[in-house]
């Protein structure tokens, strides 16, 4: 299957005259390619506004992600989850446009730098911003936390790691911050049924890592 897989992929690229793209990474049916892993390298990059980095280490941790994306992305099939509309893609990519703060000529020099195009770099946010939605959708449970929850986070870790950020400061009130604990309790209850369920998912899915595309 392995030898298979490789060679039916460099024989159509051959067939089109293209440069071969090699699989890194098979899940089930589903392949991640030297191409993918590289372009989500880029993408990240030039969101974070940091330095591409194509080591092996770094296509190795993107190819785990890219993985447990290729268990959601099934889940969300499964569910006939729909992707964004396109006005919403439009609004994350002015946000990125905004936080690089550069004239629209500048913002495609700094994407061309990067060696992305903005149909590439609107197709990453789409499938970033779906798959966010659907997890929070999927995995965000409905119950609200409970005050004596609220209150024992506030005392057992949110005042103390007040302080020592804020040495000699007095943390502000727990009523004052019992919104925005709540909203971190529930994000960490959906952060660990994902967690949970990306385990049960991966250790039932087969997947296959193709070494010779990670050296």
């Amino acid at each position: 299957m392995r030898i298979a897989l490789t060679t039916a992929l460099a024989v159509a690229a051959i067939t089109r005259g293209e440069v071969i793209d090699r699989v890194a990474v098979s899940v089930d049916k589903q392949v991640i390619t030297t191409s993918a892993i590289d372009e989500r390298l880029r993408v990240a990059a030039f969101l974070n506004q940091t330095k591409v980095d194509l080591s092996a280490q770094s296509r190795r941790r993107m190819a785990e992600r890219l993985i447990e994306q290729a268990l959601v992305r099934r889940e969300m099939e499964l569910s006939r989850y729909t992707l964004p509309k396109e006005e919403d893609v439009t609004e994350y990519l002015n946000t990125v446009r905004e936080q690089w703060k550069a004239p629209e000529e500048e913002f495609k020099r700094r994407m061309a730098d990067y060696h992305l195009t903005e149909d590439r770099l609107r197709d990453n946010l789409q499938v970033q911003l779906a798959t966010v939605r659907f997890i929070d959708l999927r995995f965000r449970p409905g119950s609200a936390v409970s005050d004596g929850e609220i209150e024992l986070y506030y005392r057992e870790t949110f005042v103390p790691e007040w302080q020592q950020a804020n040495p000699g400061k007095t943390a502000p009130d727990v009523d004052e911050m019992r919104d925005r604990l709540e909203q971190l309790l529930l994000a960490q209850r959906a952060n660990q049924s994902l967690e949970d369920w990306l385990k049960q998912a991966r250790a039932g899915a087969r997947v296959t890592f193709f070494e010779e595309a990670f050296q």
